[in-house]
């Protein structure tokens, strides 16, 4: 009588199986391991900060949400990976398999609309700036947010309004830094639009205090950055080297990708053939004992 093991031959259990086993459940792992990495530091950063009401606008722009959602995917998809390779579960692997799937027409599509619509790119991170200088007092997030990409990117504001040159003034959407507002902050910038003094390791959290203010010709945007943060980011992502990269680096995680999705197909349609082939010789043992009785 031939013995089986999880259905399957043990003489059917070739080199090549063992191997394709042991590359996705090591991707897997690596996947679910970075997920929960991901999921542990977007409850810090949630923790860590005052709680606020929550709306679809606020989860989608809150850095900690973002987290824990994209940790969340990849706890499902390394998960599904992890237990359908080790045990051979055929509908895991099969989910793995779309998840995934999913997740790479996503992110075709989306290098498809960066490198064909370059417009619709320059237009949302135009609008996604401004939205973030609107609400910089609002949320402690996007506060932090602004701040880092102006320092990084030594850039204040998001781009020039109509008629000017000039993209610090696009901080007088904010209403605490607009010139008619009675807050102690009207016509200033953050201290984030400021230029670093190189010779001074003490941050002066009030060096963009009326900065906007026309009137004052001895302080108007003086010491500050005068390049826009979109049109900086524009330039950033439009750079030969940094768009090229970019394309690259897509390029070669949709590749993987796609070789993950085959391997897993590849292993569902083994386990699906090998079960189908046991549970039909167990109903031919069946047949023959009843046969024999």
């Amino acid at each position: 009588m031939p013995k089986y093991r999880m259905g399957r031959k043990d003489s059917d259990t070739n080199c090549t199986t063992v191997i394709l086993k042991f590359i996705l459940f090591l991707i897997n792992c690596i996947i679910l391991v970075i997920g929960l990495l991901l999921i542990a530091l977007g409850a810090f950063v949630e923790v860590e900060k005052t709680f606020t009401s929550l709306t679809v606008g606020s989860i989608l722009s809150d850095p900690g949400a973002i987290l824990i959602i994209a940790g969340s995917i990849l706890v499902i998809i390394g998960g599904c990976g992890c237990i359908g390779a080790l045990l051979e579960v055929f509908l895991l692997l099969c989910i793995f398999a779309v998840i995934l799937s999913i997740v790479t027409l996503a992110e075709i599509a989306g290098l498809i609309v960066f490198v064909v619509q370059k417009d619709i790119i320059n237009e949302g991170v135009t609008q996604a700036f401004d939205y973030y200088i609107a609400e910089y007092y609002n949320d402690i997030d996007k506060q932090n947010i602004i701040d880092l990409i102006q320092i990084s990117l030594q850039c204040c504001g998001s781009t020039a309004p109509n008629g000017t040159n000039i993209a610090p003034l696009s901080w007088e959407a904010n209403p605490y830094f607009n010139c008619s507002s009675a807050a102690y902050q009207k016509c200033s910038v953050p201290y984030s639009c400021c230029i670093p003094n190189n010779g001074s390791t003490i941050i002066n959290l009030q060096c963009g205090y009326g900065t906007l203010d026309n009137t004052k010709s001895a302080t108007y945007i003086q010491g500050i950055q005068l390049t826009g943060c979109a049109d900086a980011f524009k330039m950033l992502l439009t750079d030969g080297v940094n768009y090229q990269a970019i394309i690259g680096g897509v390029c070669g995680l949709i590749l993987v990708e796609v070789v993950n999705i085959a391997m897993a197909l590849s292993l569902a349609i083994d386990v699906y053939r090998e079960r189908k082939a046991f549970a039909l010789i167990k109903l031919q043992e069946k047949q023959l004992l009843q046969l024999n009785n």
